[in-house]
């Protein structure tokens, strides 16, 4: 039985793989197909997948794995990891350095263990339930904190938006994004909730249903002393239908511009 440290260790080293097979095919995506419209996955994304699955099944293999591209299911009693081997599959696919892996492990109903690989840029965000938020670059490990900005009129917002068909967008999330300073669209769930939790960011919008894009930011923010909750501002779930993450100091005022429209 690996201990909290060990199983913490783990997910940080599968996230860190998925991110180095990413970075070698930085540029080479392999072949592209479209799920859906304006929904892609690529060789790589499949090629991820089945590392981390491997290496979790081979590790753990009475452990529940929810994964993008091949599904899952989430263990009721035990232990679930939830995948995203390609998180910002749009930017990957053009060579955009915003792309990263995503790890997570959920026990009993709360996230325990997330890891974020975003290696063109170089960084592991990692974050351990009661045991605080970092980033590791350069072999250098970092505490991470939330910024410290208390209105939202100065606010930087991450989010990311589809035009797709012209169709609006909610009218609280518009509220949101009007009432802020600036707009930040990075194409990855993943590392906009790790910039959360580094103080890069101050608030972040996901208002899909995506666990294993949100899981690691409700960790990271949190342990890095920010607020991380579901549209409503009830505790997030695997079943929420979508994420606000702020540093906090913002939560109630972002949650009433959203709510009110």
């Amino acid at each position: 039985m690996d201990t909290p440290e060990e199983l913490h260790g783990f997910v940080c080293e599968v996230a860190r793989r998925a991110g180095e097979l990413q970075l070698s095919r930085y540029e080479d995506p392999g072949e592209v197909k479209q799920k859906a419209p304006k929904d892609f996955v690529t060789e790589v994304d499949l090629l991820c997948e089945r590392l981390m699955v491997d290496a979790i099944t081979e590790r753990y293999p009475d452990d529940a794995i929810l994964s993008e591209e091949q599904g899952g299911s989430v263990s009721e009693t035990g232990r679930t990891w939830l995948l995203d081997p390609v998180d910002g599959t749009a930017n990957f696919m053009k060579a955009n350095p915003m792309f990263c892996a995503c790890v997570s492990v959920v026990e009993g109903g709360k996230v325990t263990h997330a890891a974020v690989a975003a290696p063109r840029l170089g960084d592991l965000y990692h974050a351990r339930l009661g045991g605080g938020a970092y980033r590791e670059t350069g072999g250098v490990r970092t505490p991470l904190r939330v910024s410290d900005t208390e209105k939202l009129e100065y606010g930087i917002v991450g989010a990311d938006l589809s035009l797709y068909g012209g169709k609006p967008q909610d009218p609280g999330v518009e509220e949101v994004l009007f009432g802020a300073w600036q707009l930040r669209a990075l194409g990855s769930a993943g590392i906009r909730g790790a910039w959360i939790a580094a103080g890069y960011l101050d608030v972040s919008i996901g208002t899909r249903n995506t666990a294993w894009d949100y899981a690691p930011t409700v960790l990271l923010v949190s342990e890095a002393g920010g607020r991380a909750t579901d549209l409503s501002g009830e505790p997030w779930s695997l079943s929420s239908r979508g994420l606000i993450a702020t540093n906090a100091a913002l939560h109630q005022e972002v949650l009433a511009v959203l709510n009110r429209a």
